[in-house]
Protein backbone atom coordinates (compact mmCIF):
# COMPACT_ATOMS: atom_id res chain seq x y z
CA UNK A 1 0.00 0.00 0.00
CA UNK A 2 2.88 2.69 1.16
CA UNK A 3 4.22 1.69 -2.35
CA UNK A 4 1.28 2.47 -4.14
CA UNK A 5 0.47 5.49 -2.34
CA UNK A 6 4.78 6.65 -3.07
CA UNK A 7 4.16 6.25 -6.70
CA UNK A 8 0.41 8.45 -6.68
CA UNK A 9 2.46 11.11 -5.26
CA UNK A 10 5.62 11.05 -7.17
CA UNK A 11 3.15 11.35 -10.44
CA UNK A 12 1.20 13.67 -9.29
CA UNK A 13 3.04 16.18 -7.15
CA UNK A 14 6.12 15.45 -8.60
CA UNK A 15 4.61 16.60 -12.30
CA UNK A 16 4.52 19.83 -10.67
CA UNK A 17 8.46 20.77 -11.07
CA UNK A 18 7.14 19.87 -14.58
CA UNK A 19 9.25 22.06 -17.04
CA UNK A 20 6.44 21.75 -19.61
CA UNK A 21 3.60 22.54 -17.61
CA UNK A 22 5.29 25.92 -15.89
CA UNK A 23 5.68 26.73 -19.79
CA UNK A 24 2.05 26.71 -20.40
CA UNK A 25 1.15 28.51 -16.98
CA UNK A 26 3.40 31.19 -18.22
CA UNK A 27 2.64 31.62 -21.41
CA UNK A 28 -1.35 31.65 -20.44
CA UNK A 29 -2.90 35.92 -21.15
CA UNK A 30 -3.13 35.85 -17.69
CA UNK A 31 -2.58 34.52 -13.94
CA UNK A 32 -6.74 33.74 -14.13
CA UNK A 33 -6.45 31.66 -16.87
CA UNK A 34 -3.47 30.14 -15.90
CA UNK A 35 -5.48 28.96 -13.08
CA UNK A 36 -8.38 27.83 -15.33
CA UNK A 37 -6.03 25.77 -17.68
CA UNK A 38 -4.92 23.91 -14.50
CA UNK A 39 -7.93 22.80 -13.61
CA UNK A 40 -9.59 21.86 -16.74
CA UNK A 41 -6.10 19.63 -17.62
CA UNK A 42 -6.64 17.99 -14.25
CA UNK A 43 -10.00 16.55 -15.41
CA UNK A 44 -8.59 16.32 -19.23
CA UNK A 45 -5.96 14.19 -18.74
CA UNK A 46 -8.19 11.60 -17.08
CA UNK A 47 -10.06 11.51 -20.84
CA UNK A 48 -7.40 10.90 -22.36
CA UNK A 49 -6.10 8.09 -20.65
CA UNK A 50 -8.65 5.91 -21.79
CA UNK A 51 -7.21 5.46 -25.65
CA UNK A 52 -3.87 3.52 -24.09
CA UNK A 53 -6.31 1.68 -22.01
CA UNK A 54 -8.24 0.74 -25.17
CA UNK A 55 -5.25 0.33 -26.84
CA UNK A 56 -3.58 -2.22 -24.17
CA UNK A 57 -7.13 -3.81 -24.21
CA UNK A 58 -7.46 -4.35 -28.31
CA UNK A 59 -3.13 -5.81 -27.71
CA UNK A 60 -4.26 -8.49 -25.23
CA UNK A 61 -7.25 -10.17 -26.76
CA UNK A 62 -5.72 -9.94 -30.35
CA UNK A 63 -5.05 -13.37 -31.42
CA UNK A 64 -2.13 -12.61 -32.88
CA UNK A 65 -1.42 -16.13 -34.57
CA UNK A 66 -4.11 -14.84 -37.27
CA UNK A 67 -2.01 -11.35 -37.94
CA UNK A 68 1.26 -10.70 -39.79
CA UNK A 69 3.07 -10.71 -36.14
CA UNK A 70 2.22 -14.24 -35.58
CA UNK A 71 3.21 -15.69 -32.12
CA UNK A 72 4.21 -15.93 -29.61
CA UNK A 73 2.35 -12.01 -28.13
CA UNK A 74 4.08 -8.63 -28.12
CA UNK A 75 4.06 -9.56 -24.62
CA UNK A 76 5.80 -12.57 -24.45
CA UNK A 77 8.41 -11.58 -26.98
CA UNK A 78 9.36 -8.29 -24.73
CA UNK A 79 7.67 -6.03 -27.06
CA UNK A 80 5.11 -4.34 -24.78
CA UNK A 81 7.11 -1.28 -24.99
CA UNK A 82 6.11 -1.03 -29.00
CA UNK A 83 2.59 -2.02 -29.39
CA UNK A 84 0.88 0.62 -30.07
CA UNK A 85 3.28 0.87 -33.57
CA UNK A 86 2.86 -2.86 -33.43
CA UNK A 87 -0.74 -2.74 -33.87
CA UNK A 88 -0.75 0.10 -36.20
CA UNK A 89 1.42 -1.73 -38.45
CA UNK A 90 -0.47 -5.07 -38.60
CA UNK A 91 -4.06 -4.50 -37.62
CA UNK A 92 -4.21 -1.32 -39.82
CA UNK A 93 -4.15 0.02 -43.43
CA UNK A 94 -0.86 1.44 -44.44
CA UNK A 95 -2.36 4.91 -44.69
CA UNK A 96 -3.37 4.75 -41.61
CA UNK A 97 0.07 3.20 -39.95
CA UNK A 98 1.75 6.09 -41.82
CA UNK A 99 -0.38 8.38 -40.47
CA UNK A 100 -0.05 7.75 -37.13
CA UNK A 101 3.84 7.21 -36.97
CA UNK A 102 4.17 10.49 -38.22
CA UNK A 103 2.25 11.82 -35.39
CA UNK A 104 3.94 9.96 -33.27
CA UNK A 105 7.05 11.20 -34.42
CA UNK A 106 5.69 14.63 -34.49
CA UNK A 107 4.89 14.56 -31.00
CA UNK A 108 7.74 13.02 -29.82
CA UNK A 109 10.45 15.47 -31.69
CA UNK A 110 8.45 18.54 -30.29
CA UNK A 111 8.94 17.69 -26.75
CA UNK A 112 12.10 16.72 -27.30
CA UNK A 113 13.61 19.64 -28.72
CA UNK A 114 11.47 21.31 -26.19
CA UNK A 115 13.06 19.75 -23.69
CA UNK A 116 16.68 20.20 -25.00
CA UNK A 117 15.98 24.10 -25.83
CA UNK A 118 14.74 24.67 -22.28
CA UNK A 119 17.77 22.49 -20.51
CA UNK A 120 20.48 24.12 -22.64
CA UNK A 121 18.77 27.47 -21.94
CA UNK A 122 18.44 26.87 -17.93
CA UNK A 123 22.56 25.91 -17.82
CA UNK A 124 24.20 28.67 -20.02
CA UNK A 125 21.70 31.20 -17.81
CA UNK A 126 21.89 29.59 -14.59
CA UNK A 127 25.28 28.30 -14.21
CA UNK A 128 27.46 29.47 -17.22
CA UNK A 129 26.91 33.19 -16.95
CA UNK A 130 27.36 33.03 -13.27
CA UNK A 131 30.56 31.68 -14.18
CA UNK A 132 31.90 33.84 -16.73
CA UNK A 133 29.81 36.92 -16.68
CA UNK A 134 31.64 38.69 -19.04
CA UNK A 135 30.97 36.33 -22.05
CA UNK A 136 29.82 37.77 -24.68
CA UNK A 137 26.57 36.66 -27.14
CA UNK A 138 28.53 34.82 -29.53
CA UNK A 139 29.77 32.92 -26.55
CA UNK A 140 26.81 31.81 -25.39
CA UNK A 141 25.26 30.91 -28.47
CA UNK A 142 28.00 28.16 -29.01
CA UNK A 143 27.44 27.11 -25.16
CA UNK A 144 23.82 26.53 -25.50
CA UNK A 145 25.05 24.70 -29.01
CA UNK A 146 26.79 22.69 -27.07
CA UNK A 147 24.69 21.98 -24.19
CA UNK A 148 22.17 20.97 -26.89
CA UNK A 149 24.62 17.91 -28.19
CA UNK A 150 26.23 17.05 -24.49
CA UNK A 151 22.35 16.97 -23.24
CA UNK A 152 21.31 15.08 -26.68
CA UNK A 153 23.68 12.39 -26.33
CA UNK A 154 23.56 11.68 -22.64
CA UNK A 155 19.67 11.62 -23.04
CA UNK A 156 20.01 9.19 -25.95
CA UNK A 157 22.74 7.06 -23.84
CA UNK A 158 19.71 6.14 -21.55
CA UNK A 159 18.11 4.03 -23.91
CA UNK A 160 20.14 1.46 -23.58
CA UNK A 161 19.10 0.68 -20.32
CA UNK A 162 15.05 0.14 -21.15
CA UNK A 163 13.67 0.25 -24.11
CA UNK A 164 10.14 1.18 -22.83
CA UNK A 165 8.89 5.60 -22.37
CA UNK A 166 6.86 4.87 -19.74
CA UNK A 167 9.52 3.87 -17.73
CA UNK A 168 11.66 7.21 -17.94
CA UNK A 169 8.39 8.96 -17.70
CA UNK A 170 8.02 7.76 -13.98
CA UNK A 171 12.09 7.66 -13.39
CA UNK A 172 11.66 11.67 -14.33
CA UNK A 173 8.72 11.99 -12.11
CA UNK A 174 10.57 10.44 -9.37
CA UNK A 175 13.68 12.47 -9.84
CA UNK A 176 11.21 16.19 -10.05
CA UNK A 177 9.56 14.81 -6.93
CA UNK A 178 12.31 13.88 -4.74
CA UNK A 179 14.49 16.91 -5.55
CA UNK A 180 12.84 19.71 -7.59
CA UNK A 181 9.51 19.92 -5.48
CA UNK A 182 11.03 20.66 -2.66
CA UNK A 183 12.97 23.73 -4.58
CA UNK A 184 9.84 25.04 -5.92
CA UNK A 185 7.68 24.87 -2.76
CA UNK A 186 10.44 26.84 -0.82
CA UNK A 187 11.12 29.36 -3.77
CA UNK A 188 7.07 30.08 -3.66
CA UNK A 189 5.66 29.86 -0.50
CA UNK A 190 8.93 29.70 2.65
CA UNK A 191 10.73 32.95 2.73
CA UNK A 192 13.78 31.84 5.00
CA UNK A 193 14.81 29.93 1.98
CA UNK A 194 17.90 31.04 0.70
CA UNK A 195 20.49 29.44 -2.03
CA UNK A 196 23.03 28.17 0.60
CA UNK A 197 19.57 25.83 1.60
CA UNK A 198 18.78 25.30 -1.92
CA UNK A 199 22.36 23.98 -2.78
CA UNK A 200 22.25 21.79 0.59
CA UNK A 201 19.20 20.28 -0.15
CA UNK A 202 19.25 19.52 -3.63
CA UNK A 203 22.94 17.74 -2.27
CA UNK A 204 20.76 15.52 0.41
CA UNK A 205 17.96 14.51 -1.62
CA UNK A 206 20.45 13.40 -4.91
CA UNK A 207 22.45 11.49 -2.51
CA UNK A 208 19.30 9.73 -0.32
CA UNK A 209 18.25 9.22 -3.79
CA UNK A 210 20.99 7.15 -5.02
CA UNK A 211 21.01 5.20 -1.93
CA UNK A 212 17.55 4.20 -2.27
CA UNK A 213 18.82 2.01 -5.42
CA UNK A 214 17.13 2.69 -8.72
CA UNK A 215 16.51 -0.67 -10.99
CA UNK A 216 16.70 1.18 -14.26
CA UNK A 217 19.90 2.78 -13.84
CA UNK A 218 21.00 -0.23 -11.79
CA UNK A 219 21.73 1.70 -8.64
CA UNK A 220 21.85 -1.10 -5.64
CA UNK A 221 19.56 -0.19 -2.76
CA UNK A 222 22.32 0.79 0.08
CA UNK A 223 20.01 2.80 2.34
CA UNK A 224 17.54 0.02 3.44
CA UNK A 225 13.94 1.75 5.39
CA UNK A 226 11.77 -0.43 7.36
CA UNK A 227 10.28 -3.45 4.81
CA UNK A 228 13.11 -3.49 2.53
CA UNK A 229 13.51 -7.03 1.00
CA UNK A 230 15.42 -9.55 -1.23
CA UNK A 231 13.95 -10.91 -3.99
CA UNK A 232 16.05 -12.52 -6.91
CA UNK A 233 19.08 -11.11 -5.40
CA UNK A 234 18.03 -7.48 -5.62
CA UNK A 235 16.79 -5.21 -2.32
CA UNK A 236 13.24 -4.03 -3.21
CA UNK A 237 11.89 -0.83 -1.04
CA UNK A 238 8.51 -1.11 0.53
CA UNK A 239 8.93 2.13 2.70
CA UNK A 240 8.00 5.12 0.92
CA UNK A 241 11.34 6.03 0.26
CA UNK A 242 10.27 8.57 -2.64
CA UNK A 243 8.17 10.87 -0.30
CA UNK A 244 10.90 10.48 2.75
CA UNK A 245 13.77 11.75 0.57
CA UNK A 246 11.45 14.63 -0.24
CA UNK A 247 10.55 15.86 3.16
CA UNK A 248 14.54 15.13 4.11
CA UNK A 249 14.91 17.13 1.42
CA UNK A 250 12.60 20.05 2.60
CA UNK A 251 13.38 20.04 5.70
CA UNK A 252 16.90 20.59 5.19
CA UNK A 253 16.40 23.92 2.58
CA UNK A 254 14.44 25.63 5.53
CA UNK A 255 17.21 24.31 7.90
CA UNK A 256 20.11 25.37 6.47
CA UNK A 257 18.51 28.45 4.80
CA UNK A 258 17.51 29.86 8.57
CA UNK A 259 20.99 28.65 9.61
CA UNK A 260 23.24 30.85 6.76
CA UNK A 261 20.58 33.61 7.28
CA UNK A 262 21.67 33.71 11.39
CA UNK A 263 25.49 33.46 10.53
CA UNK A 264 26.01 36.23 7.88
CA UNK A 265 23.18 38.20 9.75
CA UNK A 266 24.47 38.23 13.68
CA UNK A 267 28.20 38.12 11.72
CA UNK A 268 29.34 35.02 12.94
CA UNK A 269 30.84 34.53 9.87
CA UNK A 270 32.59 37.05 7.61
CA UNK A 271 30.56 38.68 4.87
CA UNK A 272 33.28 38.18 2.83
CA UNK A 273 32.30 34.18 2.60
CA UNK A 274 28.83 34.94 1.90
CA UNK A 275 29.10 34.18 -1.75
CA UNK A 276 25.15 34.32 -2.35
CA UNK A 277 25.08 37.85 -0.79
CA UNK A 278 22.00 36.52 1.79
CA UNK A 279 22.93 39.53 4.43
CA UNK A 280 22.58 42.28 1.33
CA UNK A 281 19.66 40.71 -0.67
CA UNK A 282 17.50 40.38 2.98
CA UNK A 283 16.04 43.36 3.19
CA UNK A 284 15.78 43.68 -0.25
CA UNK A 285 14.19 40.50 -0.68
CA UNK A 286 11.81 41.03 1.99
CA UNK A 287 10.74 44.38 0.18
CA UNK A 288 9.77 43.03 -2.72
CA UNK A 289 7.39 39.73 -1.27
CA UNK A 290 5.48 42.79 0.66
CA UNK A 291 5.52 44.69 -2.65
CA UNK A 292 4.37 41.54 -4.61
CA UNK A 293 1.85 40.86 -1.73
CA UNK A 294 0.04 44.10 -1.60
CA UNK A 295 -0.46 43.71 -5.20
CA UNK A 296 -1.28 40.30 -6.15
CA UNK A 297 -5.31 41.06 -6.31
CA UNK A 298 -4.92 43.99 -8.66
CA UNK A 299 -2.68 42.18 -10.84
CA UNK A 300 -5.01 38.66 -10.85
CA UNK A 301 -6.20 39.21 -14.22
CA UNK A 302 -3.32 41.76 -15.40
CA UNK A 303 -2.25 40.30 -18.67
CA UNK A 304 0.90 38.15 -18.74
CA UNK A 305 2.21 38.83 -21.45
CA UNK A 306 1.39 41.91 -24.44
CA UNK A 307 1.33 40.39 -28.01
CA UNK A 308 0.19 43.76 -29.09
CA UNK A 309 2.67 45.88 -31.90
Amino acid sequence: MWTWIDNFLAMSAGNLAFQDFHQRTLSSSSTSTAKIICFVAAGVVLILAIPPVLVGAVAASTDWNLTSYGLPSPYDRGESAMVFPIILLHLTPTAVFVIGMGAIAGAAMSSTDSYLLAASSIFTTNIYKLIRPQASDRELQWVIRSSIVIIGIVGTSFTYLDSSILVFWILSSDLTYTIMLPQLICILFIRVSNPYGAVIGYIIAFVLRALCGEPVLNLPAILHFPGCTLEDGVYIQRSPFKTICMLVSLVSIVGFSYLASILFEKEILPERWDVFKVKSNGASAEGARELRDGEKAKNENKLMLDTKC
